[in-house]
């Protein structure tokens, strides 16, 4: 079996390749290569530039909200796919929370975010994403406030057709806490026929997936695996296979609301 090349400068997914030796192993260029770009800064132009040097597929780590010029970048010209690690919505944990809800659709879905000044906006981003994911659809912006002490918003979605759901609310509130620790604190809460309650920790290394039904309360399995690794197997998986990756469609969904929300 041949192993994919992986160029990254990330000492978490050097690791993560390192723990995948049949399928993976580094690489010092990026052509022909699943490339890690890391999320800080102008994300979108370091992705181009990964696909211009003939990236295979890339993967983009933990992106931060772009700056207002750099937003109509979108879309993505899809000739290759690209998988975005995002630690605080995993795509894994995601499906637990959704499978437990066992396709009942909530009334109201709320979302508070904590986080250092210069993290919180990003801990938003992953916010609106589980808003979506569990109001099952698109969100629509309705009103919202953007102000040094924090922000709230205000959001709608139609839930799909056929699910016996109609509009479901979401509020989100995102406060700013001081500390050195990185990442960010996320409590959401989907209320309905079903409770779900989803957790995640950064700082305490904790994610945890609740859901409350009248047949007790079901606690979602621990994930071992990291986020890099997930993240790198799928890209692999992605590669081999024609199966199209959402992650970025995904994505540009939640920044837009996310930008929507600056600029209120």
């Amino acid at each position: 079996m041949n192993r994919a090349r992986v160029f990254t400068k990330l000492p978490e997914y050097a690791a993560a390749a390192a723990e995948l030796p049949v399928s993976a192993a580094l690489a010092g260029d990026r052509r022909g290569a699943v490339v890690v770009v890391p999320g800080s800064g102008d994300w979108w132009n370091v992705m181009l530039a990964a696909r211009a040097g003939g990236a295979a597929a890339v993967v983009l780590a933990q992106p931060s909200v772009l700056r207002r010029e750099d937003v109509g970048a979108f879309p993505w010209p899809g000739d290759i796919p690209v998988v975005v690690e995002r630690p605080r919505l995993r795509p894994d944990v995601v499906a637990d929370a959704l499978r437990a809800r066992r396709g009942l659709p909530p009334r109201l879905v709320t979302v508070e975010c904590a986080a250092p000044a210069g993290a919180l906006d990003s801990v938003i981003l992953d916010g609106l994403g589980w808003a979506r994911f569990l109001a099952g659809g698109s969100l629509t912006f309705r009103a919202g406030l953007a102000a040094a002490h924090g922000r709230m918003a205000l959001l709608d979605s139609v839930a799909p057709a056929g699910s016996g759901g109609g509009s479901v609310s979401a509020t989100l509130a995102g406060t700013p806490i001081g500390g050195r620790h990185s990442g960010g604190l996320l409590q959401v809460l989907a209320l309905g026929e079903v409770r779900s309650e989803i957790t995640v920790d950064q700082p305490a290394g904790l994610t945890r997936v609740e859901t409350c039904t009248e047949e007790g309360v079901l606690r979602a399995p621990e994930r071992y695996e990291s986020s890099a690794r997930l993240a790198l197997r799928r890209a692999l998986e992605a590669c081999s296979s024609s199966a199209p990756v959402p992650d970025l469609d995904e994505l540009a969904e939640d920044h837009a609301l996310a930008r929507a929300l600056l600029e209120a």
